[in-house]
């Protein structure tokens, strides 16, 4: 089979022994230093994409991407703008709610909570709808003042499936001749659902009716319009309804941004702090090709006097420096990939365990695969091995054989 004169003699390099036992040690510990920065960039950018996919799945499907209200009132015409929402792109659905806070009451236990009185036909959850593991919602019903709360809440109020609790709002609080009174009804627990986020602990579903007269407004009023979007990450390009008068429009970031803005910046600072590690073996692969000029250049000097070109010998080099990277990125890759799809079972062997459910179990690490982002980790090693070459390379093209034989 034909090879460039260049490839050949460079991939040769890359087999031969070295005079000097310590340029072997650096060109291998350059490798190694390759493989290990690609592995764990692979495997820790992975659990980390785990990690926001599972934050974006349990937090943003269970809550509102936006959501339409008026501060002063509820809404009495919303039957009429969800047509027009519903023709808004990137809007995959729409429904009315009646919401506020509240605390919930039991013989042994007070804690505050957000409720919600949905439409179980339209309810656009699907992650709650899901995760309903007791009970369903055909159970709320008009006037059956049932409610589906939170596996995690059921436990701080000590409920469980047909118990009652008594719901008080501050919204619909009335006079009466003992003072100002906060609206309150009793509610029976007709389902639990888990979700594995704050959600749980603070989420309260009941019928649109009995919320709204728990806070005393009409029937056939709601407190706000919930949108949920193709893709919420998209929101910034999203083109945002317009309003009536007197309405306004809140998104998820006003309430879940700062959590998402310190995930990414996690993962921005674990990127450059990954990536340093492989600036540090790619010079390591600068160093050794350095080492590895000085040890040829008696080789480098005969292979002028026989007429090889400067380029020539530049590409020579370069190839036998870049090998180590290349070598060594796809070697990381391979195992980046094989360690990450194994994690849980590693940290299991090891003894390990990061994550912990709320009943005290092991919880399993999420992992996802970005093949975008692992062509760039690999290929963005090998380019930054290629580029440590290029002064080595330049060195050996410009080696004088008349200096370099004097003393042969």
């Amino acid at each position: 089979m034909f090879y460039p004169l260049s490839l050949f003699i460079g991939l040769r390099y890359t087999k031969s022994k070295r005079n000097n036992k310590f340029v072997s040690f650096v060109s291998l510990f350059s490798t190694g230093g390759i493989t290990l920065g690609v592995l764990a960039l692979i495997t820790v950018l992975s659990v980390m994409n785990g990690f926001e996919h599972e934050l974006k799945t349990r937090i943003l499907g269970a809550v509102p991407h936006a959501i339409i209200s008026n501060e002063s009132q509820a809404l009495s015409d919303w039957q009429q703008q969800i047509p027009e929402l519903l023709k808004i792109d990137r809007v995959k659905s729409v429904e009315p709610v009646v919401r506020g806070e509240a605390i919930v009451q039991t013989q042994s236990s007070l804690q505050g909570v957000v409720f919600e009185g949905i439409v179980p036909e339209v309810y656009g959850s699907d992650v709650i709808k899901s995760n309903i593991h007791t009970g369903s919602l055909t159970d709320l019903k008009a006037g059956s003042y049932h409610i589906i709360i939170g596996q995690s809440l059921a436990r701080q109020l000590n409920v469980s499936l047909g118990d009652k609790v008594r719901i008080i709002s501050a919204r619909g609080s009335r006079f009466t001749p003992l003072g100002r009174m906060p609206s309150q009804r009793n509610f029976t627990v007709a389902g639990l659902f888990k979700v594995g986020s704050d959600v749980d602990k603070q989420l309260v579903l009941m019928h649109a009716q009995d919320a709204a007269r728990l806070i005393r407004i009409a029937n056939e009023q709601v407190t706000g319009l919930r949108l949920y979007l193709d893709d919420p990450f998209d929101i910034q390009s999203w083109t945002a309804p317009v309003l009536k008068e007197g309405q306004n429009l809140t998104d998820w970031r006003k309430t879940h941004g700062e959590l998402f803005a310190a995930v990414k910046m996690e993962k921005n600072m674990i990127w450059l702090l990954l990536c340093l590690i492989i600036s540090v073996a790619a010079f390591n692969i600068l160093s050794s090709s350095v080492m590895v000029v000085s040890d040829k250049n008696a080789e480098v000097a005969i292979l002028k006097t026989l007429g090889i070109s400067g380029k020539t010998l530049n590409l020579i080099f370069i190839i036998q420096g870049a090998w180590s990277g290349i070598i060594g990125a796809l070697i990381g890759t391979a195992l980046g990939l094989l360690l990450s799809s194994y994690i849980n079972e590693t940290m299991s062997f090891l003894g390990l365990h990061l994550l912990s459910n709320a009943s005290g179990g092991a919880r399993l690490l999420p992992v996802l695969y970005q093949p975008l982002q692992i062509f760039v980790i690999m290929f963005g090693a090998m380019l930054l091995s290629l580029l440590a070459t290029l002064y080595p390379a330049y060195r050996a093209g410009k080696v004088s054989p008349v200096e370099a034989l004097r003393y042969e």
